[in-house]
């Protein structure tokens, strides 16, 4: 055994020295200053832990090179020892973490007496692999698991954000995919195969096999390209279809033509989109989705570059009548022909059954049935803007359960859905897709106008812009009160009322249509003064058939009646609200705050929860400096457009009756088509697009806008 050299005795006789004098300065407890920095010698019994510790490590780190070292009768454990501690100090003078590279240069030149280079590099590696990388993979694991408790809310937030962000993204992304697919699949079939694989294929797979192979490969792409599309709007059925079809793709392109690559791709995109069955929630037909001109052009454009590509590369093949019946392991010219036929056939029929096959849903005005259908879903239904159904002016969309509907109008290209969906079913987000597949089959685009936050990924899943336009406002009606300081103002409305012998009444809708005339002389009066043209669609108008549907609220004296307006009512006594109010002229200051006031008590006497107070436009909207356009321009109209409505003054009534307020939005297409959305939304309200441009002071009263007082100090006159 060759012994320790000089200079590395003289190395260890110099370190046992350093440690006998840190265990002298230990003993005398001594302080250094360095730089302004105190260091403190540990006491003994520190120093003495920190020996014991340091050389167990030095010995199982300096061991494990050892014992992963082939055997080597001239090299004992000590010798690994001292050269991996000389290696180790050098290492860390240094300066380079870890000592990277100098570590393993020392120990090569160290142990290259005993090994080959190579004999030394694994060990050395395994040595870096156990005694960094394990160590530090363990403290990686241990330290996102210590922050993932200590900031578990803050985790929950950004979990639910990106999972908002996947569900969008994901369905999109494996629609191209999938499509892609497809086109990988056609054009490889058009494509003669490689030469080197045909020879060996013959012997390993029957040609009967081989050419069922190459056409169904074909007939597979086609379907991926025709799946693809129902994956982009997350219908089940597609989802389920797509693995079929990539799976069985991918073992056709391995049976017609080894080809691994494309094999390898489909299988790939069946194992990532099969842990994705939740963002593919929608129970719809595959025959009733429609194709969008952009989807129609993309498909034909990848089957005649298909069959082009086909041609091209055969073109030295001689056409014969034959050619269509020649089978043969080299016949990949006959196996294209009749590929392309398969495909072609395939794309006929599906087309042709699409042509043919009925709408899913008919476009027709809701006849007696379906608004008995609507009215038992509204008395079903704890929310009361469902009532606005009785105007008899919008469409009808129910879903399969008709538990629930969409109503909605139709304006120009846009299709108008009125408000969140009306009643509870299971198949409140289908009911959702159909109504926007419905306007797409129309060739017109769909747009959501006055809904809530409910349903806000559904409509970002269909890829529409959500634009804030103002606020609803709900009364508590259990803590509402005319006692104490809160309801002094509403005390001295009630007195100021009746002392002018006015009174509030509320008379059932069997006794409506008696006080229809007086109701309508009251209503003429009241568009007269405001010069203004009754609204429709978003807010009820007059009409004797839609207000004979509910109770209403009166003010009134013994001769006559000032004010009035219908009442809606939600099921469980869970709502009250009203929507279409009007005054005579004659009628005395505040009448419709005291019809309010008076509304309100009577609900909280019959056991409701809450009083809706409508809509206040354009209030709400953010105007820090990172704010949408749109609520910059929003919240600059709301608080100096008094000149056109007052809508500050709306919120400022609204907000006396201590309210909750929650967001309403307009959901709309992307890009330039929003501006035909709002003039089409307009035109729909107004009643045409010259009633958007009609001489009108202020809107009429309605549920959405309520009483708008011309001045704030007014207060609803």
């Amino acid at each position: 055994m060759p012994e320790i050299p000089v200079p590395l005795n003289l190395v260890g006789i110099l370190l046992l020295l350093s440690v006998a004098v840190y265990f002298f300065f230990s003993f005398r407890t001594l302080n250094f200053k360095a730089k302004g920095y105190q260091i403190r010698v540990p006491e003994p019994k520190i120093a003495f832990l920190q020996l014991v510790l340091s050389s167990v490590d030095y010995l199982l780190s300096g061991s494990i090179i050892y014992f992963l070292l082939p055997s080597n009768p001239h090299l004992t454990l000590l010798h690994v020892l001292v050269f991996f501690a000389l290696a180790q100090i050098i290492g860390l003078i240094s300066t380079v973490p870890g000592g990277l590279g100098v570590f393993e240069t020392l120990m090569l030149f160290m142990l290259e007496p005993y090994f080959g280079t190579v004999d030394i590099i694994k060990p050395l590696l395994l040595f870096r692999t156990i005694y960094y990388f394990v160590p530090f993979l363990i403290g990686l694991l241990a330290l996102m698991f210590y922050e993932y408790q200590e900031r578990d809310k803050f985790l929950r937030k950004i979990e639910k954000a990106t999972y908002s962000s996947l569900s969008e993204l994901t369905p999109r992304i494996f629609s191209i995919l999938v499509f892609l697919g497809g086109v990988s699949l056609l054009f490889s079939g058009a494509l003669p195969s490689d030469p080197r694989y045909l020879h060996d294929l013959n012997y390993l797979i029957p040609l009967p096999l081989i050419e069922v192979s190459r056409l169904f490969g074909s007939i597979m792409g086609v379907l991926l390209l025709l799946l693809a599309n129902g994956l982009w709007k997350r219908i089940d059925g597609a989802y389920i279809l797509s693995l079929s079809v990539l799976l069985m793709g991918g073992i056709f392109a391995l049976l017609k033509n080894f080809d691994y690559h494309e094999a390898a791709i489909l299988f790939t995109l069946f194992f990532f989109l099969l842990p994705c069955r939740k963002y593919f929630y929608r129970k719809s037909s595959l025959m009733h989705q429609s194709f969008s001109r952009s989807n129609v052009i993309a498909i034909t454009l990848v089957f005649v570059s298909f069959a082009w590509l086909g041609f091209f590369s055969y073109h030295n093949v001689k056409y014969s009548n034959e050619l269509w019946w020649q089978f043969g392991i080299n016949s990949q010219a006959s196996s294209f022909l009749r590929a392309t036929v398969g495909a072609f056939i395939l794309l006929l029929v599906l087309g042709m059954a699409k042509i043919l096959s009925p709408f899913s849903r008919d476009i027709h005005m809701p006849g007696a049935e379906e608004m008995e259908l609507a009215k038992r879903i509204i008395n079903q239904s704890e929310e009361t803007a469902g009532n606005l159904v009785f105007t008899g002016d919008k469409y009808l969309l129910f879903d399969d359960e008709k538990k629930a509907f969409l109503m909605y109008g139709v304006s120009g290209k846009t299709w108008v859905a009125m408000g969140d969906i009306v009643g509870t079913s299971n198949q409140a987000k289908e009911l959702i897709w159909d109504f926007y597949e419905m306007s797409k089959l129309h060739q017109g685009r769909a747009a959501f106008y006055e809904v809530s936050e409910k349903y806000i990924p559904v409509y970002l899943d269909l890829g529409l812009t959500l634009i804030k336009i103002g606020e609803e406002a709900k009364v508590s009606l259990e803590a509402f009160t005319l006692e104490g300081s809160t309801g002094k103002d509403f005390r001295y409305t009630v007195r100021n009322v009746e002392k002018k012998g006015y009174w509030f009444e509320i008379v059932s809708k069997e006794e409506v249509q008696s006080l229809m005339p007086e109701l309508k002389k009251i209503s003429d009066a009241w568009l007269k003064l405001k010069a203004g043209k009754e609204k429709r669609f978003s807010i009820g108008y007059f009409n004797e058939k839609y207000l004979s549907n509910f109770p209403i609220a009166l003010v009134r004296n013994e001769s006559e009646i000032v004010a009035f307006a219908n009442i809606w009512t939600g099921a469980d006594n869970e709502e009250i609200s009203v929507d279409l109010m009007r005054h005579s002229p004659d009628a005395p200051d505040r009448t419709m705050e005291y019809l309010f006031v008076k509304l309100m008590l009577w609900g909280k006497e019959k056991g409701y929860r809450r009083f809706s107070l409508g809509m206040a436009p354009l209030s709400g909207l953010e105007t820090r400096q990172f704010a949408p356009m749109w609520h910059k321009i929003g919240s600059l109209i709301f608080t100096h457009g008094e000149h056109f409505y007052n809508y500050k003054g709306l919120r400022d009534f609204k907000e006396k009756f201590n309210p909750i307020w929650s967001p309403k939005y307009i959901t709309l297409p992307n890009g330039f088509k929003q501006g035909f959305v709002l003039k089409d939304i307009a035109a729909l309200i107004s009643g045409g697009v010259k009633g958007i441009f009609s001489k009108e002071n202020k809107r009429p009263a309605s549920r959405r806008g309520n009483q708008l007082p011309e001045k704030p100090s007014e207060e609803l006159t």
